[in-house]
């Protein structure tokens, strides 16, 4: 599923348009005023968006470049020739091991001990309403104690090793190609995102490459 990266390269231009007042809708789709999945770099911005419904206003701006991560980076699709989806067939073999059967008899195993319950007698006092108290049998405490007794044992299956010899596969898979990025997409997006490393106290990192993936989305496709 593709999500789509709203990029401005002049954010004080967007502004001066009046096309993004408080109370217009695109304000949230430019500037992610709600923080999420925005980067910012000084006077640009660009947000990821899951839908660009609604941006059809703003597409003759020329600061305003609405593309994706896939146009950006290129990806991996499934070939399709007149619109029938294209699929190959991955052939193998299945490396041969060794499995534990089992022979169909027991031996003794752990020792089973004997569980005893225990009893332990409790009283309560109570007091009338004239004040005099009795004491009575309240509800024992029952323990159950693991004695040294053996009841018997645990039995377990015995098992053979037996050889499951090589065995060839054959499964039906996509048959994939390569789509080619953009590269004006691509240095438009490197222009504005900074991934120079960042030392901290936990070392040395590097941003990662797409500077936010809504939740929920496969970007494994994207080279």
């Amino acid at each position: 599923m593709n999500f789509y990266v709203s990029i401005c390269t002049d954010m004080n231009a967007l502004l001066a348009t009046g096309l993004v007042s408080e109370d217009s809708p695109y304000r949230g789709m430019i500037d992610g005023r709600s923080g999420a999945y925005v980067y910012r770099n000084g006077n640009q911005s660009m947000i990821v968006l899951t839908d660009i419904g609604g941006l059809e206003g703003l597409a003759e701006l020329p600061f305003v470049t609405v593309t994706s991560f896939e146009e950006i980076f290129g990806y991996r699709r499934q070939a399709v020739i007149d619109d029938v989806p294209q699929w190959t067939t991955e052939t193998g073999v299945t490396p041969g091991y060794y499995r534990d059967v089992s022979t169909g008899e027991y031996v003794d195993g752990d020792p089973i001990y004997r569980v005893e319950r225990v009893e332990t007698p409790t009283t309560r006092t109570i007091t009338d309403e004239t004040g005099n108290t009795t004491e009575i049998a309240g509800d024992p405490i029952v323990e159950y104690i693991t004695t040294d007794e053996i009841e018997g044992y645990k039995q377990v299956a015995v098992t053979e090793q037996v050889w499951v010899e090589a065995e060839p596969y054959s499964n039906t898979v996509p048959l994939y190609e390569d789509v080619d990025a953009a590269p004006e997409m691509g240095a438009l997006y490197a222009s504005i995102y900074d991934r120079t490393p960042v030392t901290d106290a936990e070392g040395t990192h590097t941003p990662p490459k797409l500077f936010a993936v809504p939740g929920g989305y496969d970007v494994s496709h994207i080279r």
